[in-house]
């Protein structure tokens, strides 16, 4: 079983950080500019802040939201990036040297 058939890598997706009316900031596949008509998509995660902090961050509410988010991903990169590098270095060389 070659590497193509036991790793399989998902399709690209647009997503957006938005602050909702509530002041949840989420982050969920993005819908096409062209068709204003379709639903956003359901949040993939979502970050709720107390009225009381979100008074106290005020402009800064998404921002740290944001960079909540981007750290998360980061981690789940850093995990499929190390569990790729593993699946190549567990594979037997097709030729040897």
């Amino acid at each position: 079983m070659g590497l193509s058939e036991k790793m399989k890598f998902p399709v690209a997706t647009t997503l957006e950080l938005v602050q909702l009316d509530g002041g949840e900031v989420v982050l969920r596949p993005a819908t096409e500019a062209e068709d204003k008509s379709e639903q956003p998509g359901d949040p993939l995660v979502s970050i709720q802040f107390s009225d009381e902090l979100q008074s106290a961050l005020g402009d800064d509410m998404k921002g740290l939201g944001q960079q909540m988010i981007n750290a998360a991903i980061h981690h789940v990169m850093q995990k499929q990036l190390a569990r790729w590098h593993a699946n190549v270095l567990d594979e037997e060389p097709v030729h040897f040297s």
